[in-house]
């Protein structure tokens, strides 16, 4: 699965594991545990190390020889998100769901006055032929469901709002 590093205005992306996502291909890592590397780039050694996360929000601490950077871990579905123009983070935070692509909606699975538990399915799109499961962000009450089955939905759309 290909992944993407954000850190201080800076990416990179790789599709293998974290260590090869960390530095260009020519790096050699050694591992030094499960959450600790030697590398060796350009002639000069680095210890890389994780310190906390990644999160749920792809948020993640590690340390270079000792600096502490936070970063972004993201997964190829947070990338699409973020490269529509929806910020998984900023759904997070307010917790009403926006449709991230057009599409139809096949089913919806909540109604208001519900609580759901984050990651909770709410609804089920299509999109590009894909039928994709939309996950509440985080636990609340349900207060709208503005959409139907069978309803065209664009991008940015509200597909559920919860209350405040």
């Amino acid at each position: 699965m290909a992944q993407e590093i954000q850190w201080e205005g800076a990416q990179v992306t790789n599709d293998t594991a974290l260590q090869d996502i960390l530095s260009p291909e020519h790096a050699r890592w050694t591992s030094l545990s499960n959450r600790s590397w030697s590398v060796v780039l350009h002639g000069r050694r680095f210890k890389v190390e994780v310190e906390k996360g990644p999160d749920a929000e792809g948020n993640a601490t590690v340390r270079i020889n000792g600096v502490r950077k936070d970063v972004r871990v993201m997964d190829e579905r947070s990338q699409l998100l973020e490269k529509m123009g929806m910020s998984v983070a900023a759904a997070a935070a307010s917790g009403d769901v926006n449709a991230p692509m057009p599409g139809k909606v096949l089913q919806v699975l909540v109604e208001p006055g519900h609580s759901v538990e984050e990651g909770q399915p709410l609804l089920v799109l299509e999109a590009m032929k894909m039928e994709n499961v939309i996950k509440a962000t985080a636990a609340g009450t349900v207060s709208e469901v503005p959409v139907n089955e069978g309803d065209a939905v664009e991008k940015g759309s509200l597909l559920v709002g919860f209350e405040s």
